[in-house]
């Protein structure tokens, strides 16, 4: 079997994850898996089910496993530091971010969780650039003229929200 026979159970994971049934998820992950074995998007998708389960360890193993298979695929090094990060191992998580960074400089995904990172770190500079890169990143050029932009991302409002609360904070800090 091989990747078309893996599709539906593709497509019926995502719609469980965006649900928040995990459980059910991973189980529709792991037939996409055993219908397609070298497949890294049904190893990182089965690696993030898992991971919403706390199930760290055996994401993790998934993602490597996606990474081994198709060494350039940045979701998977992106979703190995979301792992990373859950478990306290900042450093390990950071190479993570940065390697799907190397693989795609326009990830915004990875620049939001890399952001989102240095926060938790402390290193509000770099936060702030990664959020900023984030956001121009997930814009969607308009594709007619006068069509406006729209959004084929969003960061959650908290994290928008604190990105404007830090840029604030330096601009007061460089009128001081």
């Amino acid at each position: 079997m091989g990747e078309a026979e893996a599709k539906p159970f593709l497509e019926e994971g995502e719609h469980h994850l965006q649900g928040g049934e995990y459980e059910a998820a991973e189980r529709a992950f792991t037939k996409a898996v055993a219908a397609a074995p070298h497949s890294a998007v049904a190893h990182s998708k089965l690696g993030v089910a898992l991971a919403n389960q706390r199930r760290y360890e055996a994401a993790i193993s998934h993602f490597n496993q996606a990474v081994a298979l198709q060494p350039g695929y940045a979701p998977a090094y992106s979703n190995m530091g979301n792992a990373y990060r859950e478990k306290g191992m900042q450093n390990e998580a950071v190479m993570a971010y940065e390697r799907a960074l190397a693989i795609d400089p326009d990830y915004w995904v990875a620049h939001q969780n890399l952001g989102a990172l240095y926060k938790e770190m402390g290193r509000m500079g770099e936060a702030v650039g990664h959020f900023k890169k984030a956001m121009r990143l997930s814009a969607r050029r308009p594709s007619k003229p006068g069509e406006r932009a729209r959004r084929i991302g969003c960061l959650p409002a908290a994290q928008v929200l604190l990105l404007a609360g830090v840029a604030a904070a330096f601009a007061a800090r460089a009128i001081l």
